[in-house]
């Protein structure tokens, strides 16, 4: 699989999911729909989980990801996050 696959397949996943809803990818990483866009984020590993900044999974990231990304999708782990913000 390659980003440009795998990419829409989450943005449409997590548009149906509703507000709200992040993609829980690995430990460090999540992503999120913005209402117009699909955002990636760090995510802090030390203590509060809390969202630790936006990234562009670019080529390095995902040759680094691509398989556990590749089969996350197999079986999606979804949850609700209050710190997610929508685009204006």
């Amino acid at each position: 699989m390659q980003p440009e696959n795998f990419e829409p397949q989450l943005a449409a996943l997590l548009q149906g999911a509703g507000r709200g809803t992040a993609a829980e990818l690995v430990d460090t990483m999540s992503a999120y729909w913005t209402g117009s866009r699909l955002v990636f984020v760090n995510v802090d590993t030390v203590g509060t989980g809390a969202l630790a900044g936006k990234f562009e999974l670019d080529a390095q990231r995902w040759a680094q990801w691509k398989e556990w990304l590749s089969d996350w999708l197999m079986d999606p782990v979804l949850s609700v996050r209050h710190d997610l913000h929508d685009e204006p």
